[in-house]
């Protein structure tokens, strides 16, 4: 399959100097495209400036590594993966990570050659201020920033690739399992996803990272927490689009 992964968080430009962020780091969106090519896929990686890579993530010798041996015998199995599947990733870093570079970035993949999933896991600003040219001054007491409400990337996808499996990401924080899966089978709808792939940061953070699978008129699947989370959900998305593509 041909697959589009896309990381990080995208930025909101305040001046020059300064700019709204988020918590995402892209480790997520990594073993994604890691999970793909395990699977003999062809990935374009689209990814925020700082966001941790595929493979990339993992190419540090760990110095207080109890066994120096298995930490170099587990650098030369991430080598040899690495050299059975460069060839088929494809980085796309975003020059200045804000929601139009995105936005560009992500139409330029999907309408430059037959797509077939797209995993869109990058947390993309929600709004943005009109920014301002130079540095604003620092030495005021309070900063009042007004902000608007930047695109919904994620729903033009269906006019750039009518027939992509769409899998979004609704990220939320300290709500319940009911309301996660609520909002998320909403996002289906508003964005004509194939699937939405629910979390909630605090137990992503307390290293239980829990995902709800919701897909309309489907009864939602949970996937428990696991080193091999991100394989399982691309094993589950693959066969749903496998499925689809089937006459």
């Amino acid at each position: 399959m041909n697959v589009v992964v896309t990381g990080g968080g995208t930025v909101a430009p305040i001046d020059d100097v300064r700019h709204i962020a988020n918590v995402s780091s892209g480790r997520f969106s990594a073993m994604i495209t890691e999970a793909c090519l395990a699977r003999g896929s062809n990935v374009w990686h689209i990814h925020a400036p700082g966001a941790q890579l595929p493979f990339q993530r993992l190419a540090r010798f760990d110095l207080d590594a109890v066994d120096p041996g298995a930490e170099c015998a587990r650098l030369t199995a991430l080598r040899e993966a690495w050299n059975k599947t460069r060839d088929r990733l494809h980085l796309v870093p975003l020059s200045r990570g804000t929601v139009t570079d995105y936005a560009s970035s992500l139409e330029r993949a999907l309408t430059g050659r037959r797509i077939d999933v797209v995993f869109l896991a990058m947390a993309v600003s929600d709004f943005e201020p009109e920014p301002v040219a130079g540095k604003l001054e620092s030495v005021r007491d309070t900063m009042l920033i007004r902000t608007a409400r930047s695109p919904k990337v994620i729903q033009s996808v269906r006019d750039w690739a009518p027939n992509v499996y769409l899998v979004g990401f609704k990220l939320l924080s300290r709500v319940s399992e009911a309301e996660l899966i609520n909002q998320a089978e909403a996002a289906c709808r508003t964005n004509r996803a194939d699937l939405t792939v629910a979390n909630d940061l605090q137990t992503l953070r307390a290293g239980r990272h829990t995902v709800h699978l919701v897909r309309p008129d489907e009864t939602p699947e949970t996937l428990s927490p696991g080193d091999d989370l991100a394989q399982r959900l691309v094993d589950r998305v693959f066969s749903w689009a496998e499925h689809r593509r089937r006459p």
